[in-house]
């Protein structure tokens, strides 16, 4: 049962690509101002807002902690040198609460300055028809381009449709050690084509690259894998996987945040 998540944002990572030269690189592009507000106070505020969320943990620059700090209910970790090590951090930083009341953990970018509180509880809401040991969500490329005309995302096109990654991860604390484990191969052999399909197996490599793989196929696969259940969520909320990484995605936000009023 899905009742108990501590939520690790992380809030780390530089300057939006290609936008160097404007002067906007800095420790964490999290901390970006966006509407009079650091991004990832957004991701916060959603995640605050939601009655399943029963920790934070931010994971970034000490700066973080000066904005943060007197919030008594967040935790604080510095970042590592990719996001696995980050995440790592994050549920160290869990884990020396002592309280042991989270028994998932849902890791969260803090670049996604759209995400809302409804989003997070429907994603999580919809993970818990079906059993697994970690959740990951997936949107419709109709879905995202409907919400946010213009947006530019990269997608998988698969048998059942073509869709894009979203920002979350929800996993039992039970496994991550063996996640971690299979996602740290997976990075590092991201760039070798021929490992890669040693790892994921030439046949799974090849219906991917037909259009025939199914959302079903790539779950039994990654399940295998890590030795642990995987879920592929379909979300309706496109909010969940529109970040900010780029200077299109910067003008993205700035409009939609204008027209909305925010």
């Amino acid at each position: 049962m899905i009742d108990s998540v501590a939520a690790v944002v992380l809030a780390g990572g530089g300057m939006l690509a290609g936008e160097d030269e404007q002067g906007w690189g800095r420790e964490s592009k999290a901390l970006l101002p966006l509407n009079g507000r650091p991004m990832v106070d957004y991701v916060v505020a959603a995640l605050k807002g939601c009655p399943e969320i029963a920790r934070i943990v931010l994971v970034g620059p000490p700066d973080l902690t000066s904005i943060y700090g007197g919030e008594g209910e967040m935790l604080f970790a510095d970042s590592g040198c990719s996001p696995l090590e980050s995440f790592t951090a994050g549920v160290e930083a869990l884990g020396c609460t002592g309280e042991g009341e989270w028994t998932w953990v849902l890791a969260c970018t803090g670049d996604i300055p759209f995400l809302t509180s409804e989003a997070v509880s429907d994603f999580l809401a919809r993970c818990r028809e079906r059993e697994a040991d970690f959740y990951y969500p997936i949107i419709r490329q109709e879905a995202a381009e409907r919400r946010f005309p213009g947006v530019k995302r990269t997608y998988a096109r698969l048998r059942d449709g073509t869709f894009t990654g979203g920002n979350l991860f929800l996993v039992h604390k039970g496994i991550i050690d063996r996640c971690l484990d299979w996602a740290e191969e997976f990075v590092r052999l991201r760039k070798k084509p021929a490992a890669l399909a040693r790892l994921v197996g030439i046949g799974l490599l090849w219906r991917y690259l037909t259009g025939q793989l199914t959302v079903s196929e790539a779950e039994q696969r990654i399940s295998r894998l890590v030795g642990a259940r995987g879920a592929a969520v379909i979300t309706p909320y496109p909010e969940i996987g529109v970040d900010v990484d780029k200077p299109s995605d910067w003008k993205l936000a700035e409009r939609e945040f204008a027209r909305s009023g925010q």
